[in-house]
């Protein structure tokens, strides 16, 4: 039976529970790499550069709801 592995985080500040999986990191890590690309077209004087807007990118440490930093993070699975 397959089984979906992914991450679970708990806010020890206000009880919000969120899911993230590999995906999520790896498409956090893509818009990072985005942004730094974009900042290194400006340090080179791309000017149009200035204007392509800077990606969101969503800070697994932290919880989304209220931004403390004190969360509890497990691993879990799910069967399909």
């Amino acid at each position: 039976m397959p089984k979906i592995r992914e991450k679970k985080g708990t806010c020890a500040a206000c009880g919000n529970v969120w899911f993230w999986g590999k995906q999520d990191e790896l498409e956090a890590g893509a818009d990072v790499a985005a942004n730094c690309g974009k900042s290194m077209m400006c340090c080179s004087g791309c000017l149009p550069a200035v204007l392509i807007p800077d990606k969101k990118v969503q800070d697994f440490g932290k919880c989304p709801k209220c931004g403390s930093r004190t969360i509890r993070v497990e691993v879990v699975e799910h069967n399909v």
